[in-house]
């Protein structure tokens, strides 16, 4: 008989900064072992510095690609109670604007690179027997789509349908794992900032006046501090409920909701 245990445990893909990082944090504040990955090989020292200087120790930090299928096989024996997918690539711009390769590129990282981890990490995980949690970090954009990120928003989608189905067939065939769903809104990551920063004017339309206008949205709304999403992503870790869905903040998330009742 398999049985939940505590998730104490836990690697968080995508923890060099933001969102990521700071839920690492506050997970060892709480006093689970965390794995924070970073993309890049020189961004290791950079996390370990930080991680340091606030005096913590239970805790690992390595390179991880999650494209390649040589790092992946890395952290399945690795004693890994909960996978926290927390991983991106921003990527700005309308179909006009990008080539497909760009577009494949984006699903590669964000979707395809993730689906293939989350696969073989609940593959070994029945092989033990051991009853463990996925998180996937999607985004109010897969809900909600944001102008000149199509491709961003229709990867957050595509999680978002995928976590969906995992969920369902999780509840139907009573499966040895939970599964939970992160719905971030804007929060002043630097992220949406990039990925904006990057759109240029474009053959087909003239864009920029709408893009200076976005800018100055995403820099109104934005929130600064990432207290109200971290909440909520380390109730998702801790939590034995069977909730599915954390958005924050709160602002944000009753937003999505009228626009879901007058557009959906």
């Amino acid at each position: 008989m398999l049985k939940m245990v505590m998730y104490v445990n836990v690697l968080i893909i995508g923890s060099t900064s933001g969102l990521g990082f700071e839920l690492g944090c506050k997970l060892l504040e709480r006093n689970h072992f965390v794995y924070f990955t970073t993309h890049h090989k020189t961004e290791v020292s950079t996390v370990k510095e930080k991680l340091k200087k606030m005096a913590f120790k239970k805790y690992e930090c390595f390179p991880l690609d999650i494209t390649s299928s040589n790092d992946r096989k890395k952290i399945l024996n690795l004693e890994i109670d909960c996978l926290f997918c927390n991983g991106a690539m921003g990527l700005g711009g309308s179909i006009f604007d990008l080539a497909i390769s760009e577009i494949e590129k984006n699903f590669d990282v964000n979707v395809f690179s993730n689906l293939a981890l989350i696969k073989e990490y609940l593959e070994t995980s029945f092989q033990k027997k051991k009853f463990v949690k996925v998180i996937i970090t999607a985004s109010m954009a897969g809900l909600m789509p944001v102008p000149f990120m199509d491709s961003y928003s229709a990867t957050k989608a595509s999680l978002i349908s995928f976590a969906t189905t995992l969920y369902y067939e999780q509840k139907i065939f009573s499966l040895p794992y939970s599964i939970k769903m992160i719905e971030p809104g804007i929060y002043k990551t630097g992220f949406n900032e990039f990925m904006l920063s990057t759109v240029e004017d474009n053959p087909y339309f003239s864009c920029s006046s709408f893009l200076d206008f976005e800018r100055r949205a995403f820099h109104l709304i934005s929130k600064k501090k990432y207290h109200s999403m971290v909440k909520k992503m380390v109730r998702a870790v801790e939590s034995s409920s069977s909730r599915f869905i954390y958005r924050a903040p709160l602002s944000q998330k009753i937003f999505l909701k009228i626009y879901l009742l007058l557009f959906k």
